[in-house]
């Protein structure tokens, strides 16, 4: 185009007419050009990430560009402590100086547990065993025991003021099962005199028809409080295992029976906890021998055959080893998800003599012995 405006100033060939042509031609050129620069420099047409069709067929690449809801989960857990016999009481027939009803006249009630207490006012839930009848009604009769009391060895009566019930709640005990050979010491009185106390003292108390129930977030555990001296009692704790079902999501048996002092459980023992397991009990827990007896599995539940003693008012020399069970349920969204268990070995009594007052082992030694013992590796917890 400076061709032809050069020509044309300077007085070229060119006329008016050919100058304005060939600008115009020139013009049509340069946009020629510029729209051809324009298009190379224009990016190639690419496909989009994912189809816009509407499609039955599953999308990977859309699946990739999405992001899920985050899924929400409830949990939590549930912590359970079992104690066995505590006999809060003196027998009948066997006051001398400092005995058990002596020394809770002098002590606070918080006297007796002070030393593991700790454990059990902060987990959910802790069990024992109350042994004796409390009661402060005048001219109670003993029951006559006759063909009751064990063969070869002299019957016991053992009572206490009701005021001592408060033992066990100031320790940070729960709940008691009452079905034992002691509850009946005294009569039906003495029976009624008993739960009254447990009562007063806010300890929950169960017996055979009476179960002992509590739940923490909707989760609803049972705890059926039985007697088990012979097979022969098997049937009726089925019969009461299959109602607690119906209530509660877990459900734990803490019986009373079997032989008294020895440190293996019977054969009969053994059948009827494993006939209770395959009938639905989620825990078993026993006592009664006053002396500890070995833990099992069968089919994954725990069974302990025996606690021992914990609180022993009996005499002033027990056998002088006992644990405290801890059990961890673990919930997710409403169900069992996990659970396990913790044996944490303990003296009955600290001292020459029965002080009444039981105490975490912390010799390890002597606490490997007691483990050793109740995982059925030795013949004696010491």
């Amino acid at each position: 185009m400076l061709y032809f405006i050069l020509h044309y100033k300077y007085g070229g060939f060119m006329n008016k007419k050919q100058f304005i042509l060939g600008c115009a031609l020139s013009i049509l050129i340069i946009v020629a050009v510029i729209s051809g620069t324009v298009k190379l420099l224009e990016p190639k047409h690419t496909e989009p990430a994912y189809s816009t069709d509407v499609s039955n067929e599953p999308s990977n690449n859309l699946a990739e560009s999405t992001t899920e809801e985050p899924t929400t989960t409830n949990t939590f857990t549930i912590d359970l402590s079992f104690i066995g016999d505590c006999l809060c009481a003196t027998d009948e027939n066997t006051y001398y100086a400092n005995c058990f009803n002596d020394v809770a006249d002098e002590k606070k009630p918080k006297y007796f547990l002070s030393k593991v207490s700790n454990i059990f006012l902060n987990d959910d839930f802790t069990m024992a065993d109350c042994e004796n009848v409390y009661s402060d009604s005048k001219n109670l009769k003993v029951r006559d025991k006759g063909q009751y009391a064990d063969p070869g060895m002299r019957a016991f009566w053992f009572k206490s003021a009701a005021k001592n019930a408060a033992i066990l709640s100031a320790g940070g005990i729960d709940g008691v099962s009452i079905s034992n050979n002691h509850i009946n010491d005294y009569g039906e009185q003495g029976h009624s005199d008993t739960k009254a106390a447990l009562d007063a003292a806010n300890v929950k108390w169960g017996e055979e028809g009476s179960n002992i129930y509590f739940s923490k977030n909707g989760f609803n555990i049972a705890i059926l409080c039985v007697s088990m001296y012979n097979s022969y009692a098997v049937d009726s704790i089925k019969e009461l295992l299959t109602e607690a079902s119906e209530n509660s999501d877990y459900q734990i048996i803490y019986f009373h029976g079997g032989e008294e002092a020895i440190h293996v459980p019977e054969s009969w023992k053994k059948q009827a906890c494993h006939d209770l397991i395959n009938a639905g009990a989620d825990l078993i827990m026993g006592d009664h021998p006053h002396v500890l007896q070995p833990m099992e599995k069968y089919k994954g539940v725990t069974i302990i055959y025996s606690l021992g003693n914990f609180i022993f008012g009996g005499n002033r020399h027990p056998e002088n080893r006992t644990i405290i069970y801890t059990h961890k349920l673990t919930i997710t969204d409403g169900v069992l998800s996990n659970q396990s268990g913790k044996i944490i070995p303990c003296y009955v009594y600290t001292g020459d003599t029965n002080n009444w007052q039981p105490d975490i082992i912390t010799n390890k030694a002597q606490k490997k012995k007691v483990i050793k013992f109740m995982k059925g590796k030795a013949d004696l917890p010491y």
